[in-house]
């Protein structure tokens, strides 16, 4: 059975009805009125609440916080309900100043709500939008003038934040749809760096802590002066249950962190989204990538992404690094990376399928066990330019070196892939233990690089049905070579040659190489 969630569409556009059938086995049917579970909007249990009759103006110059909060605890107080926002713009976020309290200032919840069963979030195209003029990282504690820190700084009387927008913590069956959350960062008024490195204090468009059966649709969110979203959950055990979150067609671009934290959680399926331009909206906090898979205190299993973009953001397109996380699936992905890796994965049961990567990518774990091994599969690695943003090149294509919490590549298979260099290197594996590459094709095309020079290494693995081609200019007057050694060279290695050859520059084997024939 498969366990990962199924996504229809049936209509062109959103808004429109949308089947979602989950990890749990059901099927959520939500539309124009209707709930994640099902139901119609009027069965949802608790208060249907106009925004407006809270007081929001949504007029763009008024500060309606005040509104949001009031809806907030009327859905809170009631264990859920609806809030309904007509679409219009609305200025929201508040800090406070109290003489001798610290921080200076002190950021108000905007829609913060906890322990609701049931709380559809209705944007109706609204956008809601950071007020100006807020603080944003480290100020002195009395008189609120920003300060530059020795790093690491963590007093918290020097932090200011501003907080998210959707707060939802402890939570059951949620869906937001059809908003534009504009963290406007260009209005705030920025201190110095607090955390590690970076700003690492709250400004979000949504957090999502300890919830189940939560989806969010046809969201653009973004110039947050932190994470677009953020996805955790807090003491969680692989033996738990899922707790099953959907993304579908969002849009998480120019934040100052993160397109994406997934902090913890079992079950995230993410379909049709965007988390591109990270870190290039004003502020860049490490790791100012698209999608950062951690686990805090946490565990992250099952993850899903399919038909996803993870393009020009500062850091990584994708990394995951930290914790007991990564058990996920990307189908038809394309990570770009153009001022870092377009993917970092050192953590197990990381899988690609069909998916496109441009820019080189490092590392990847590896397992005597072959399931937690990091596996590419039907994809393509080609170092194209992103219109003037570039692409990173960092000596090849594809880069590993050992480390011992990764077995030395072990298992890490590259199966039917295709791998196109143009000004670079296409493989680098220093060494890998049992690193596969099976039907796959290697392009050499780096013209400009020094006479004798290798366009691929391999110390170790195994090289099965691998037809290594080049593209060089025919009057060139320089020869290359593929090193192999301490490989297992299999059936249907083929090398076509001529600027190119298997082994030392002034070898001459081309066509197909004998099995079990390494390069000196």
């Amino acid at each position: 059975m498969n366990h990962h969630p199924v996504f229809f569409r049936p209509g062109p556009v959103m808004p429109c009805a949308w089947i979602l059938m989950t990890a749990m086995g059901g099927i959520f049917l939500f539309g124009k009125d209707s709930t994640p579970s099902g139901g119609s909007l009027a069965d949802l249990k608790g208060p249907r609440v106009d925004l407006r009759k809270c007081g929001a103006l949504g007029d763009g110059k008024s500060n309606d916080t005040a509104a949001f909060q009031q809806a907030a605890e009327q859905i809170e107080g009631a264990g859920g309900g609806v809030l309904s926002i007509p679409k219009g713009i609305y200025m929201v976020g508040l800090q406070t100043h109290e003489d001798g309290e610290f921080p200076y200032d002190k950021a108000q919840p905007i829609f913060s709500v906890k322990n609701v069963n049931g709380l559809s979030i209705e944007g109706h195209g609204a956008t809601i939008r950071i007020a100006p003029g807020l603080r944003y990282g480290s100020f002195d504690k009395e008189t609120g003038k920003p300060i530059n820190p020795t790093m690491p700084f963590t007093d918290p009387d020097c932090r200011n934040h501003i907080g998210s927008m959707f707060d939802i913590q402890g939570s059951v069956n949620v869906l937001i749809r059809d908003l534009d959350l504009d963290g406007n960062l260009a209005q705030h008024i920025l201190g110095g760096e607090f955390g590690d490195r970076g700003r690492q204090l709250t400004a979000n468009g949504i957090l999502l802590y300890n919830n189940s059966n939560v989806t969010v649709a046809n969201v653009h969110t973004h110039h947050h002066a932190l994470d677009g979203i953020i996805i955790g959950w807090t003491g969680l055990k692989e033996s738990d249950p899922p707790t099953p979150h959907t993304l579908v067609q969002v849009t998480s671009e120019y934040n100052g962190r993160q397109g994406l934290s997934w902090v913890g959680g079992r079950g995230l399926t993410v379909r049709h989204c965007k988390f591109n331009h990270n870190g290039r909206g004003g502020i860049n906090t490490p790791p100012a990538a698209g999608l950062d898979i951690e686990a805090e205190e946490s565990v992250g299993r099952d993850g899903l992404f399919e038909d996803c973009e993870f393009v020009n953001n500062t850091g990584c397109g994708m990394v995951v690094d930290t914790g007991d996380a990564g058990y996920t699936r990307f189908v038809r992905c394309t990570f770009w990376g153009t001022t870092a890796w377009s993917t970092w994965v050192t953590k197990p049961g990381i899988k690609f399928e069909g998916c496109s990567f441009h820019g080189s990518t490092v590392w990847g774990y590896g397992s005597t066990n072959a399931a937690l091994a990091t596996r590419y599969e039907n994809c393509r690695f080609e170092d194209l330019e992103y219109g003037t943003n570039g692409v990173y090149r960092a000596e090849a294509l594809v880069k590993y070196e050992p480390s011992p919490d990764r077995e030395g590549g072990e298992n890490i298979a590259y199966d039917g892939c295709e791998f196109v260099a143009h000004k670079i290197r296409a493989l680098i594996f220093t060494p890998g233990k049992r690193t596969i590459f099976r039907n796959c094709k290697v392009k050499h095309g780096w013209a400009e690089a020094p006479d004798g020079t290798a366009q691929s290494m391999f110390l170790g693995g195994l090289l099965e049905k691998v037809h290594f081609s080049e593209d060089f200019p025919t009057d060139l007057a320089k020869q290359f070579f593929i090193k192999a050694t301490g490989v297992t060279v299999g059936e249907g290695v083929i090398v076509d040659g001529p600027g190119c050859l298997w082994g030392t520059p002034d070898s001459s084997d081309v066509g197909a190489i004998p099995t079990g024939k390494t390069s000196p």
